[in-house]
C-alpha cells in the first residue's frame, strides 16, 4: 500500500492581527521532498493564517489528484477543530473551516496530526518568507544576497560537482532557541556543533550560521532534506582556521556516489543574517 504524502503547515501574523502568511512542505512517505508552497495573504491573524496555509496545501492535493494525505501543524486549535474536538465559534474561521472541510471531504482519506514547532521549521520558514513579503520589506534572499565565494583555481573550477547556498535569519533561530532550547539543538545539531556554538556570546549567531550550512549542504548534494539525508547528517566543525564540513549516514553515502572527494564552505555574517556557500569537488 503506498504511504499517504504529509504537508506540514504553518502561518502567522506580526502583530496578530498584521502582516501574515502561510507556508507549506509537502514530503513523501520517505520524507522526499514533493512541493513547497507560500503565501502572503495581507493583514490577518495568526488563526486566520494557519487556515489559509491549510486551505493552500488542500488545494494543491486536491489539483494534483493527492486522496490520501497526513496534515502536521503545530496548531492545535486548528488540528482539533478540523477533527471535531472543538467547536469553530469564530465568524472568520467558521467560512474557512466549512471550505477546508469540503475539500477533505472530496480527497477522500485525510488525516490531521498535531506537532511540536521544532518538528515544522521548514513550514515556518516558509511562512516567515511570506510574512516579510506581507510586511512589504521583499524576501529576506533578494535584498540580502549572500556574496560570491571565489573559487581558488581554474583546477578546482572544472571539478565543481555541486554548489549550494543558503541564508538564515538570527532572529528567527534565536526564537526557536529561547521557545525550544535543548529540543530544537538536538534534532538540528550534532554535540560538537552544539558545544562549540552555546559556549559563545551570540549562540545564535553561530547557530544560523550552522543551519544555513546544512542547507547549503543538502543543495549542493542534490538532496534537500530528504532521501535520508537529515539536520544532523551533516556537520560544521571548527576548531581552528577555517570552518570544514563532514558528511554522516545517507549524506556521506550521497557524497561518495557523485564522486566528490573534497568540500568547501564559507560563512559569514551581514546584520541580521547568517551565508553560506557549499561546493562539492571531485578529484
Amino acid at each position: 500500500m503506498t504511504a499517504p504524502v504529509v504537508a506540514y503547515i504553518d502561518g502567522g501574523s506580526r502583530g496578530n492581527p498584521g502582516p501574515a502568511g502561510y507556508g507549506v512542505r509537502v514530503e513523501a512517505g520517505d520524507g522526499a521532498l514533493i512541493e513547497e508552497l507560500n503565501g502572503a495573504i495581507g493583514v490577518a491573524t495568526n488563526n486566520v493564517a494557519e487556515y489559509r496555509g491549510l486551505l493552500a496545501a488542500l488545494t494543491w492535493l486536491d489539483r494534483n489528484g493527492y486522496r490520501d494525505a497526513v496534515i502536521r501543524s503545530d496548531s492545535e486549535l486548528l488540528t482539533r477543530q478540523m477533527t471535531g474536538q472543538f467547536k469553530v465559534r469564530h465568524p472568520a474561521l467558521k467560512t474557512l473551516h466549512a471550505e477546508a472541510a469540503a475539500i477533505v471531504r472530496r480527497l477522500g482519506r485525510v488525516q490531521f496530526e498535531h506537532v511540536r514547532r521544532a518538528a515544522n521549521v521548514e513550514a515556518d520558514r516558509l511562512a516567515n518568507a511570506a510574512m516579510d513579503r506581507a510586511a512589504g520589506g521583499g524576501r529576506p534572499e533578494a535584498s540580502r544576497p549572500a556574496p560570491p565565494v571565489p573559487i581558488a583555481d581554474a583546477a578546482a573550477a572544472r571539478g565543481v560537482l555541486g554548489i549550494g547556498i543558503d541564508i538564515e535569519s538570527v532572529t528567527r533561530v534565536g526564537a526557536l532557541l529561547e521557545r525550544h532550547g535543548t529540543r530544537f539543538v538536538e534534532r538540528v545539531f550534532t554535540g560538537a556543533e552544539a558545544a562549540y556554538c552555546l559556549r559563545r556570546a551570540r549562540p545564535a549567531q553561530h547557530l544560523a550560521a550552522r543551519f544555513a550550512a546544512k542547507e547549503a549542504a543538502m543543495k549542493a548534494l542534490g538532496t534537500g532534506h530528504s532521501h535520508g539525508v537529515v539536520w544532523r547528517s551533516v556537520e560544521l566543525l571548527r576548531e581552528t582556521g577555517p570552518p570544514r564540513l563532514q558528511f554522516h549516514g545517507a549524506a556521506a553515502r550521497r557524497f561518495d556516489a557523485l564522486g566528490a572527494t573534497r568540500s568547501l564552505v564559507a560563512i559569514s555574517h551581514s546584520g541580521d543574517f547568517a551565508l553560506a556557500q557549499v561546493m562539492l569537488l571531485g578529484s
